[in-house]
């Protein structure tokens, strides 16, 4: 059973080595899973994530994909995070079967009921603060609406959105199960030194919280 959740989404990059050993640097550090993160997959994104799964296998990593279930079905990925507009999670759960990861994305403090009576594993609260990595948010929760969040789902909170080393632990004591961070690793002059910080606040601080993917032996 995942203790808690320190989940890397991918970006665009421009060379495929180079980020790789990013990501083995990431995993070897304490990051516990990886979300792919494309909208338009060409042949090239493809060989990328191909490459990707084959890393995050021999480190025992969850592989998440982002939105396209076809695709998670296709190369077996561990699972597929939702957000409002994409398939339902119905359908999701139809196609992927009653053992891959699916996560849900939450705009608006309604969709926590409807999520309550969703096959999910955990659900996202998105964005806790304003991010550059997204344009189209809808709601910016901060820790009061996250807290709210936490307190009304049944399922695993995963927080998103302008998560960093300076926040993180507030996150998780505001009762996040985890989180999900782009440019707190990507963007870091000490990739070590942020990451052992992420670490020891979620280590330190995730004993209350729900547990995540309660079938899933990573």
């Amino acid at each position: 059973m995942i203790k808690y959740s320190f989940m890397l989404l991918t970006q665009q990059h421009n060379n495929t080595e180079k980020y790789l050993n990013f990501i083995t640097q990431s995993i070897t550090l304490g990051v516990n899973c990886i979300q792919f993160r494309e909208k338009h997959i060409s042949q090239e994104s493809l060989d990328f994530l191909l490459s990707l799964q084959k890393l995050l296998q021999k480190y025992k990593v969850p592989l998440i994909i982002n939105d396209d279930i076809q695709l998670a079905k296709e190369i077996n990925a561990d699972g597929v995070h939702l957000g409002q507009s994409d398939t339902s999670v119905f359908k999701a759960r139809q196609i992927l079967g009653k053992e891959k990861i699916i996560g849900l994305s939450i705009e608006d403090p309604q969709q926590i009921d409807i999520a309550n009576n969703l096959d999910v594993n955990y659900v996202a609260c998105s964005a806790v603060f304003p991010t550059k990595s997204k344009s189209n948010i809808k709601k910016i929760w901060q820790l009061e609406g996250l807290q709210y969040m936490c307190e009304k789902s049944i399922h695993p909170v995963i927080a998103i959105g302008g998560i960093n080393e300076s926040n993180v632990e507030s996150v998780i004591q505001h009762g996040a199960y985890g989180i999900a961070v782009i440019s707190a690793l990507h963007d870091s002059n000490n990739l070590p030194a942020t990451i052992n910080k992420i670490k020891q606040s979620l280590e330190e601080n995730h004993g209350k919280n729900k547990p995540l993917y309660p079938n899933t032996e990573k």
